[in-house]
């Protein structure tokens, strides 16, 4: 009988997602809730890379990043715990910012070599909402991916390279 290995994700390698956060223009400002995470090909949750919301009463807003929420409350059900209190950073005023991924997964073991989902997900307080998600193959192969700006994010560069 023949069995496939999986190939473990090369330390040598990290994926960097670099965004720029836009100032919109006029009115209140409130400065956005940010999620970078990472799925597998089956939409489960592999990491959550960063996450930027304002605790106490700001955690009400934390479900409107949509897609990491449910992901988070998936990911919950499955292992308990909650990244929210335990790895959240707090929200930032606009400029360009650099998270890197290590290629392990919330419980810190490294994961395979594979095509993953990358997203960078942004919502504002009585504001918009966005999402910025593309799969890439992340094997020992450095690629790299310009996404187009919106509301709320200038510009996204998500980058496979080497250390």
């Amino acid at each position: 009988m023949w069995f496939q290995t999986s190939k473990k994700w090369d330390s040598a390698f990290e994926l960097a997602v670099t965004f720029e956060v836009i100032s919109p223009a006029g009115g209140r400002y409130r400065r956005p809730y940010v999620a970078v995470f990472i799925e597998d090909q089956k939409g489960k949750p592999v990491r959550t890379v960063e996450l930027w919301y304002q605790r106490g009463k700001g955690a009400r807003w934390l479900r409107d990043l949509r897609n990491w929420y449910r992901g988070e409350v998936d990911r919950m059900n499955r292992e308990g715990g909650d990244l929210a209190s335990s790895m959240s950073g707090p929200t930032r005023q606009p400029g360009v910012y650099t998270v890197i991924w290590d290629g392990k997964n919330d419980a810190g073991k490294v994961v395979d070599q594979g095509t993953y989902a990358i997203s960078l997900e942004i919502a504002r307080e009585h504001g918009s909402y966005q999402l910025m998600r593309k799969e890439m193959e992340l094997i020992t192969k450095p690629v790299k991916v310009e996404l187009p700006g919106n509301t709320e994010i200038k510009s996204a560069t998500f980058e496979f390279r080497k250390k």
